[in-house]
């Protein structure tokens, strides 16, 4: 689960991108209205308010500082005088960048919002470049709105996430181009190879999305399940989820207990059909350099590209290309059916080897003694693994009364698990979190767990699956239910049977697992951003079913306690909204007194000018006014009469009379005053006139 860029960089750079767009937005609105090199400034304003909003609200920091370093990256840009040139030279460099890496780090994807956009931005960059260097000089260039099209059309384009497939150059260079990458990533950071997955020394603290390939399934067996819908009696379709466990090997001891547990509820082929299966799968590992073997939880064989058989962990990392063939036993979890059985085990004598072999035999068609031995086996029958999984060290009282209450109603370890379950799946998922009050608790430990468990459950109330599992564990284990964490993925197969299926590193995860007596161990999800079991069920039925009790646990599920904290933070849409509403305003308030102002400077340059100079300024106000009603753009040649034939004809007249005068202000020189009261007036008539709203019915009339 380690990250290349976290969250709040990503926040950083979606915003920096919006503030910037939005500047450059406001600085061609008033373009359109003013002249002045002073314009780019007025973006100071709006940027100083997002910043002092966003940082009194404490939780947007990233964007506030967005906000400022947009501003100033603008002002910077709008200072470049050869902006051309730099751009063209940037576009190279970032194209070269890109290109790197997408090819070793297997950046720019659809899985990252803010990835997507700067590829777009980036495309969009380099087109306009090329086309200044090609067409522009030979009159051929493309229109904005065709890059911008590009874009959008960019936008809703797919894209490949996964690494460039070099097989076909590998065919003529061998392994050369395919080693060279991957040792070269080893030698700048071989660490960016065993992103997503690790171990249990994980702190909880802030983490981010990768979508680096870890592994390639491959699978004869369709991706999921077909059911009858009881109400609509349409078949559908529900996506097969497989746990892939880290370190954990072939679990002999679990086959241990799952059998017995079967055996003792009078399960037979029939009814172990309902709720499980014997699947296979195949393995490839990509970019994960780690000595573990990664394998379907509930593994009963598990044998390498040589066909050897393979234990949970290797002496020796595995590098890219590593094999390996799994046959597993697949369970559904969210059969009401086998929920129902959990609830109420029943508990008699175990069978004795021989007799396990032939049940195990008669459910599956499988052989036991290829998983586990008769000594083995035995080994099994005078120990228990649960008692290495009670410690509770670290817990707080705060979190005793907690998994008391949480679990008062329930009258088996089961439904205990399930409450405990539904109890933290109300809390809210996030990457952007914290750890435990003490910064080097780890999963790694009973304390370590129970002191992020603490903080999550009573303090932040937000995390992702190391908060969500170490609570899980720390409560069942208080609630007197052995309980383990396991490191691995949660994958989902997609709805449509495909060659391969990749597992990237955004399906890392840990999850907990329970130790129900006279059951085994159960996994359960608590993770918010997970679906459940019961979400994945693949529905089969059994004639004798029994209803299950999933929708009374719902109503005993008591509601987490609320904060200040949580309320500002279920508020915090409320706030943005709020900012972007005072900034908009505040933009409105601007614009008027920019015109107000603008306007007042224009009155009283008018009052303080001379009498010729005033006549030039209505001139230039009746030129801007005939431009304007009859929406015709004058080339101006010097040729006040040009002007004239835009005028209608009841003011050709008066304006001509206006324009005569101007002549002779400008050939007489300055300070000489030659035009006359009645020019003057006139003139002044005329301006005031084009300003009206009956100038604007007259030139409706005339067009």
């Amino acid at each position: 689960m380690k990250e290349i860029i976290d969250f709040k960089s990503n926040s950083f750079l979606f915003s920096f991108i919006l503030f910037f767009a939005f500047y450059a937005l406001v600085e061609y609105i008033f373009n359109g209205f003013f002249e002045s090199r002073l314009i780019p400034l007025l973006s100071a304003v709006p940027s100083f308010i997002f910043f002092m909003l966003f940082r009194i609200n404490g939780q947007w920091d990233e964007i506030a500082f967005a906000a400022i370093i947009a501003f100033a990256v603008r002002i910077l840009f709008d200072s470049i005088s050869n902006k051309e040139n730099v751009i063209d030279i940037g576009v190279l460099l970032l194209d070269i960048a890109a290109i790197i890496l997408k090819i070793y780090w297997n950046g720019f994807s659809e899985s990252l919002l803010v990835e997507k956009l700067v590829f777009i931005v980036l495309v969009v960059l380099s087109f306009s470049s090329f086309q200044r260097l090609f067409w522009e000089r030979r009159n051929e260039a493309f229109p904005f709105y065709y890059f911008l099209m590009l874009g959008i059309i960019l936008l809703f384009m797919p894209m490949n996430t996964n690494p460039i497939n070099w097989s076909k150059i590998e065919n003529k260079l061998g392994n050369f181009t395919d080693a060279f990458g991957y040792y070269l990533n080893s030698a700048v950071g071989n660490k960016e190879y065993v992103v997503g997955y690790g171990s249990f020394n994980v702190t909880g603290a802030s983490i981010s999305n990768s979508n680096k390939l870890q592994i390639i399934l491959d699978s004869v067996e369709r991706p999921y399940f077909v059911y009858t819908d009881l109400e609509t009696n349409k078949k559908m379709k529900v996506s097969r989820s497989l746990y892939l466990a880290g370190g954990k090997g072939v679990d002999k001891r679990q086959l241990f207990d799952w059998l017995q547990f079967l055996h003792n509820n009078g399960v037979d082929k029939e009814k172990a059909a309902v709720f499980s299966q014997i699947s296979k799968i195949d393995e490839e590992y990509v970019y994960l350099d780690t000595k573990d073997e990664i394998a379907p939880a509930g593994a009963v064989t598990m044998s390498n590209q040589s066909g050897k058989i393979v234990e949970g962990v290797s002496t020796s990392n595995h590098k890219k290309g590593y094999r390996i063939k799994v046959k597993y036993i697949d369970i559904d979890y969210g059969s009401p059916y086998l929920q129902e059985i959990y609830r109420k085990p029943a508990s008699d004598d175990v069978m004795t080897y021989n007799q396990a072999r032939e049940y195990y035999m008669s459910l599956y068609n499988q052989e036991l003694k290829d998983v586990i031995s008769q000594e083995e086996y035995e080994s099994f029958l005078n120990e228990s693994e649960a008692k290495d999984y009670c410690d509770t060290t670290g817990a707080t009282d705060r979190m005793k009364e907690l998994a008391k209450e949480i679990t008062s109603e329930a009258d088996n370890e089961y439904d205990k698990a399930r409450l405990i379950e539904s109890y933290l799946r109300q809390y809210t998922y996030s990457k952007d979190a914290v750890g435990g009050y003490n910064e080097k608790s780890t999963m790694s430990n009973a304390e370590g767990m129970a002191d992020i468990a603490d903080r999550f459950l009573f303090d932040t109330k937000s995390g992702y699956c190391v908060h969500y599992t170490s609570s899980m564990v720390t409560l069942l284990r208080l609630s007197g239910i052995p309980a383990r964490a396991v490191k691995g993925y949660r994958y989902v197969f997609p709805l449509d049977v495909q060659d391969e299926y990749m597992v990237e590193a955004n399906c890392a995860h840990v999850w907990p697992e329970a130790y129900i007596k006279n059951v085994g161990w159960v996994p359960f999800e608590p993770t918010s951003s997970y679906k459940s079991h019961d979400n994945y069920s693949w529905h089969r039925l059994s004639p004798n079913m029994k209803q299950a009790k999933e929708d009374s646990l719902e109503n005993l599920v008591p509601d987490i306690p609320q904060s200040d904290e949580e309320v500002v933070a279920k508020n915090a849409g409320l706030q943005l909204i709020k900012i972007i509403a005072i900034v908009a305003l505040s933009l409105v308030i601007l614009f008027l007194l920019l015109v107000v102002l603008i306007m007042a400077i224009r009155k009283l340059r008018y009052i303080l000018a001379s009498d010729d100079d005033k006549l030039k300024i209505d001139v230039d106000n009746i030129k801007e006014k005939l431009e304007k009603h009859s929406g015709r753009k004058i080339l101006d040649r010097g040729l006040l009469m040009d002007y004239l034939e835009l005028a209608p004809e009841e003011l050709k007249d008066d304006i001509a009379m206006t324009f005569n005068a101007y002549y002779r202000v400008i050939y007489a020189g300055e300070g000489r005053n030659v035009s006359s009261e009645q020019e003057r007036n006139t003139a002044k008539r005329m301006s005031e006139f084009l300003n009206s709203k009956e100038a604007r019915i007259c030139f409706k009339n005339l067009h």
